[in-house]
């Protein structure tokens, strides 16, 4: 669309049309039909896009076309074309939830669930299945908030989907006030969020009668069980070695039931004890007052250090 400039006689001045002027004998421009009719059937070529019936006493048709929702409809959701944005498309795209819904049973999840907010709800343990990662594209995103009071499983379709601090699994367990953000990252679900923590090194644990619990300024706990030898010694590996030293610790009786009359006094060796055994030493305090050392006397230990 331009002015009519390869008309000769048409009268532009600058390259646009002018009135006639009287009293300066100049004329104005002209305007060919051609012209008049192209300009005409490019408005009404946007007015009929739009769906409306043109209407010759009307002078808001082609604003109402350009407001339309069948010229400017929102994209689908993971375009990357050069379509108009509508405020829609845009707000979605600026991280905003598209919805939000909660569950309470076992679900499998569609793309549908791509941009939601989803709770995890109810008392009892059930699974959240998340949509294969081949039917996404990159980048897509569903959200996880388990209010539930039993844990909930987070499982992917097929496979080892799922992918929290580095690992590859098929699930992880979520518990009430945990949150996950999936992301679709090269080929798995990446798993942001207070869900994903304790799969960090930085968290690493083992929940077990002799165990250790590790935390992000480099403090681990552990815990053992074992009994003492004849000198009333209780020497014990370590689930595993502190990367640097051992700092302290505590001991006690393995099984009070067993005192009966008697006790026993325990106390923890930090100077014996290294990065990687635990040393405690016991002693059998009789009715009456004896003092005894005693092998096989059950004890335990709890120690820290980093």
């Amino acid at each position: 669309m331009d002015y009519p400039k390869s008309v000769p006689s048409v009268g532009l001045v600058n390259g646009r049309f002018v009135d006639e002027e009287p009293l300066a004998g100049t004329p104005g421009s002209l305007i060919p039909a051609s012209w008049g009719n192209s300009v005409t059937q490019e408005i009404l070529g946007v007015v009929q896009a739009a769906g409306m019936t043109p209407d010759e006493g009307a002078n808001d048709q082609l604003l109402g076309a350009l407001r339309s929702s069948t010229l400017f409809s929102t994209p689908p959701r993971f375009d990357v074309s050069r379509s108009v944005a509508t405020p829609e498309f845009v707000q979605r795209a600026l991280g905003n939830y598209s919805s939000a819904r909660g569950i309470s049973e076992s679900t499998q999840l569609t793309i549908a669930d791509v941009g939601c907010s989803i709770g995890l709800g109810g008392t009892t343990a059930f699974t959240v299945t998340l949509p294969d990662v081949s039917t996404v594209p990159d980048g897509a995103t569903i959200s996880l908030h388990c209010r539930s009071s039993a844990q909930v499983t987070v499982a992917s379709k097929s496979g080892a989907q799922i992918s929290p601090q580095g690992n590859y699994l098929n699930s992880i367990v979520m518990s009430s006030g945990e949150s996950a953000n999936l992301v679709r990252e090269w080929g798995v679900w990446t798993v942001y969020g207070t869900a994903s923590l304790k799969y960090s090194a930085l968290y690493g644990a083992q929940l077990s009668t002799a165990g250790y619990q590790k935390y992000p300024s480099g403090l681990i706990m552990q815990w053992a069980m074992g009994g003492t030898d004849a000198n009333g010694v209780m020497s014990l590996s370590l689930p595993i070695k502190f990367p640097n030293a051992i700092l302290g610790g505590i001991a006690d009786e393995g099984h009070p039931p067993g005192w009966g009359g008697n006790v026993t006094v325990w106390s923890f060796d930090v100077t014996s004890s290294s990065t990687s055994t635990a040393v405690a030493r016991a002693r059998w305090v009789e009715v009456g007052g004896t003092i005894r050392v005693n092998s096989g006397i059950s004890g335990r230990v709890l120690v820290w250090g980093r």
